[in-house]
């Protein structure tokens, strides 16, 4: 693997979330924001041109500023200021709204679309629930699929297999012993926990977050982070039909991740220089309390973005990126044909979206 190029693509620009995802056509063009004086806009850049074109401008103080494009399809969906709306990339001039909850409740900015754009998946507040809902691109229609009175939230089909919700225990890392759950209306229709979280420490578990569900399996990939407090930290794959978690590549420094659609190649940002591991326990312990320091106090930092290749466990370093508050983790997507990442960087002297083309010998 090497980086043929990298390209600036405008200052407070950013990618969408990494579970969500940003490109089109597999690959051939990229979706991303940049927020101006007054308004935030939504361009979609060609890939292999550069050409680009905005596609819509929002008002700055609308709440949302996420986005899920449809795997096989030219459909975007976006919830803002508690509104599912949807968008033919085609046609962007006729983005409408296609659900609007009582007022009474309140829908996650996250969303999430089949494969085929014909159902969007969105989290809603009820009062005491977390509700995963899902609507009927096409007639409007809603149905709950399932509630938790616990933080439920990160809802997103799996996609090689839509009939799996993937769902989230939210809270602080260090405290969830449960965190990544799938349903299915016929093998799990109250959801199940899918990762023990177990670590090399009998009774230890793992701190474990930002997981993604992939294209080649009914799978996920989810970070055993650095906060772990015992082994093995690192990258784990996750099943929805029961098989044991297994570690796909171990790191002391892992934070966010997504993949290609084959799995083989994952995109992940750092809170700690990526390298041959692993660290000394000397060199772990300066690098977890440097992160937690700045994090705790929200002082930007740097990490690295990198590619993992899991079949040779290789990996090419892409660029260092400084973090800041969401929208500005680097959160690097890469494209469904492993050709393309793109990330977000803070640094002050080009805050904004970044592109990087890959190599594979």
């Amino acid at each position: 693997m090497k980086i043929l190029s990298k390209t600036f693509l405008g200052l407070d620009g950013f990618t969408t979330y990494p579970h969500m995802n940003g490109y089109v056509d597999g690959g051939r063009a990229l979706v991303y924001m940049r927020t101006f004086a007054d308004t935030r806009n939504l361009f979609l850049r060609d890939l292999e041109s550069g050409e680009e074109k905005e596609l819509a401008a929002f008002d700055k103080e609308l709440e949302g500023s996420c986005w899920d494009i449809a795997l096989n399809t030219r459909r975007l969906a976006m919830v803002l200021s508690n509104q599912a709306w949807i968008m033919d990339l085609d046609h962007p001039e006729d983005m409408k709204v296609i659900y609007t909850p009582d007022d009474t409740c309140k829908l996650d900015t996250l969303c999430s679309l089949t494969p085929d754009g014909r159902r969007l998946l969105c989290g809603e507040v009820r009062g005491a629930l977390n509700v995963a809902i899902e609507i009927d691109v096409e007639t409007g229609e809603v149905r709950d699929l399932f509630s938790k009175r616990w933080h439920a939230n990160h809802f997103h089909y799996c996609p090689h297999d839509d009939r799996w919700v993937a769902f989230s225990h939210e809270g602080k890392t260090e405290e969830i012993p449960d965190r990544c759950w799938v349903w299915h209306a016929e093998h799990a229709p109250e959801g199940k926990c899918a990762f023990d979280q177990a670590s090399d420490t009998p009774g230890v578990l793992l701190c474990v977050g930002h997981e993604r569900w992939g294209f080649h399996d009914v799978s996920g990939y989810a970070p055993a982070y650095a906060h772990s407090p015992a082994g093995n930290r690192g990258l784990y794959e996750i099943f929805a039909d029961g098989r044991p978690a297994k570690l796909v590549w171990k790191s002391d420094v892992i934070w966010h991740c997504s993949m290609d659609l084959t799995g083989r190649y994952v995109a992940v940002d750092t809170a700690g220089p990526i390298r041959d591991e692993p660290y000394t326990e000397k060199e772990y312990a300066e690098h977890l309390a440097y992160f937690k320091k700045h994090d705790q106090a929200k002082i930007p930092i740097f990490g690295d973005v990198a590619i993992l290749d899991l079949e040779t466990q290789d990996f090419v370093y892409v660029a260092s990126a400084r973090w800041s508050k969401h929208p500005f983790h680097p959160h690097p997507a890469i494209s469904p044909d492993a050709r393309w990442v793109a990330w977000n960087d803070f640094n002050p002297e080009k805050k904004g979206i970044w592109l990087a083309e890959i190599e594979y010998s």
